[in-house]
């Protein structure tokens, strides 16, 4: 016998057995070993929690304070450099609005109550960074449409089909990208109001990060062979997304005065750090699953892609091979939108 509830049908066994699991105690936390341990697992992810509630801000009470003060966004502001801003800005806008339903698919679906309090807390973040940048956006000029590059990677992550891929995407990929680009947009000088707004992103970003690194360990511990190439993969994909998609942005960053070598480095240092503090404090098991940018090929690609000396300086070999690349990059760009 089935019970049908909208389009869903659950039989008679399936509800049996759930009624015979609830209330879920587990949730409570542990009741046998490891207590002391575990409680400050515990008390790491819920500090999160309340250091959200702490540091939260008015989004539309500090814009409106800062438009009070500097005027409206772009105002003065060379053409040029207003449209490479417009185009960086949209992406983060969408990056964002990624990020809000990504974090609202972890709290609903993480079973262990402190890690949910802390995602939980990270959705409320999520959706203020939106509609504030939303604001400053709109208000800057037409928001031009983003490529397909970026477009099919916040579209992997949003549709990733485990909660540690969506962790791996979201913390170890998303929030250190954003954390980097933030402080060097609101330090460039660009916009009198991102120097005063952004630094509260960046703060709150640089929080999100610790999700991951307290609770991606839990779910890596569990997995199979399978399940943690599958992870180290999407991983892969995902960085290779971004990479390919950041070709497309060297001439906007290099007007809004951004040092794309700077940023990568600074990128890869972030996500370096918060793999050996998984791998410290859980053991190598971690590297399973996930990727050090520093590891195997990461410093060369870096490299290539952003010479030390800058790109000028490199052999007029390098030189073509990066303008083919830059060119392919945009063609694959239009051709995904």
């Amino acid at each position: 016998m089935v019970f049908t509830i909208g389009s869903k049908r659950i039989s008679r066994a399936s509800a049996q057995a759930r009624a015979a699991t609830f209330p879920p105690y587990e949730m409570l936390g542990p009741v046998a070993s490891g207590i002391a341990e575990a409680d400050s697992k515990t008390r790491k992810l819920e500090r999160l929690y309340h250091l959200t509630h702490k540091h939260a801000w008015d989004g539309p009470a500090v814009f409106a304070e800062l438009l009070e003060r500097h005027g409206e966004p772009g105002e003065r502001m060379n053409p040029e450099v207003r449209a490479a801003l417009s185009r960086v800005l949209t992406v983060l806008m969408w990056g964002e609005l990624a990020a809000w339903n990504i974090s609202a698919d972890l709290a609903l679906e993480i079973p262990d109550m402190d890690a949910k309090m802390a995602a939980t807390a990270q959705v409320f973040d999520e959706a203020r960074h939106f509609y504030v940048l939303k604001d400053y956006v709109t208000r800057l000029g037409p928001a031009p449409a983003i490529g397909g590059l970026p477009t099919r990677l916040l579209r992997k992550v949003l549709q990733a089909p485990t909660l540690a891929q969506k962790l791996v995407g979201m913390q170890l990929l998303f929030e250190t990208n954003a954390v980097v680009m933030f402080r060097r947009i609101g330090q460039s000088g660009v916009c009198p109001i991102l120097h005063e707004l952004l630094p509260y992103f960046e703060r709150d970003e640089s929080r999100h990060v610790g999700l991951g690194v307290m609770y991606l360990p839990r779910l890596i511990e569990r997995m199979s062979r399978v399940e943690a190439f599958r992870t180290a993969r999407f991983q892969f994909e995902c960085t290779m997304l971004l990479l390919t998609s950041g070709f497309t942005f060297h001439e906007d960053f290099e007007r809004l005065g951004m040092d794309p070598r700077q940023m990568a480095e600074r990128v890869s240092n972030m996500q370096d750090e918060i793999v050996q503090q998984m791998a410290d404090a859980h053991g190598s098991q971690i590297l399973r699953a996930v990727l050090s940018p520093k590891g195997g090929v990461g410093p060369y690609i870096k490299d290539f892609v952003h010479p030390e000396q800058g790109l000028a300086r490199a052999p007029e070999w390098h030189q073509r091979v990066h303008a083919g690349i830059t060119n392919a990059a945009r063609s694959l760009d239009r051709a995904l939108a």
